[in-house]
């Protein structure tokens, strides 16, 4: 079922912010190993046609808004990626932190921002979780049950009472090409990642693990993928703009 893959880390000089194109792309339903030891696994064809359905799709993208406060995944700020409002705000004496990701607060503008995106997150605090705690457990529970399985059987995830199991957050990424970042802010290493397409038409996309040398085609409601994304650096290749409109990332973790 599986084959085995020891990862190498790969010198390079892309910077956090950018985007890049990696064509080495796994083949085949993976254990990935870091000196021998399991450390992400990659399942081409997990999922079956209807656990993402209507009901499940209109739960996930429901609460997805705007927001200006991604940073690294954002990319590099862009007039192009933000409302018209902002762009007063980018003039020769515009303060960026060191990726170009984010706009810094000066005396012009009270805030820090970064381009926009689209995506909401999902977790026990959340008004949207407590007002739809019924429904969202149960529509979620077959997807979060098959997660967790096996999560645990290949991975030894540990067994945790959370609202998702082994995790108790998870966010949701519309029409998103995400630029080279890692989730830092993560409490454990592993995640769980899925890539889906609601009006169909993105067959693949492509996780990019650039200090890996690696490439994951995630198939849109059909792959699964078990890694450290924490630790470890990593984007979108590069995505048709027609085809990124209808693409939903899921990504379940811990905060």
């Amino acid at each position: 079922m599986f084959v085995f893959k020891e990862i190498e880390k790969y010198n390079n000089l892309v910077q956090d912010g950018e985007y890049i194109n990696i064509d080495n792309h796994v083949t085949q339903n993976t254990i990935f190993t870091s000196g021998h030891i399991p450390y992400g696994l990659y399942i081409k064809d997990f999922f079956e046609d209807d656990i993402f359905n209507k009901e499940v799709i209109k739960t996930l993208t429901k609460p997805i808004k705007t927001h200006q406060n991604r940073g690294d995944i954002a990319g590099i700020i862009s007039k192009s990626k933000l409302f018209p409002s902002y762009h007063k705000y980018l003039n020769e004496d515009t303060k960026f932190n060191s990726n170009y990701t984010r706009v810094q607060k000066s005396e012009n503008c009270n805030y820090a921002f970064s381009n926009n995106m689209k995506y909401a997150v999902i977790n026990e605090k959340k008004p949207y979780y407590i007002n739809n705690r019924n429904s969202i457990d149960k529509l979620l529970y077959p997807l979060v049950n098959k997660i967790n399985r096996i999560g645990r059987q290949y991975l030894d995830m540990p067994i945790q009472n959370n609202i998702f199991g082994s995790f108790n957050e998870l966010i949701i990424n519309k029409s998103v090409c995400s630029a080279v970042h890692r989730d830092y802010n993560n409490k454990s290493n592993m995640s769980a990642l899925i890539s889906l397409s609601l009006d169909h038409k993105l067959d693949v996309s492509y996780l990019g693990l650039p200090d890996l040398n690696l490439s994951i085609p995630m198939i849109s409601n059909k792959s699964l993928l078990l890694f450290d994304l924490t630790n470890n650096r990593h984007s979108n290749n590069e995505i048709d703009d027609e085809k990124l409109k209808g693409r939903l990332s899921l990504v379940f973790y811990n905060k």
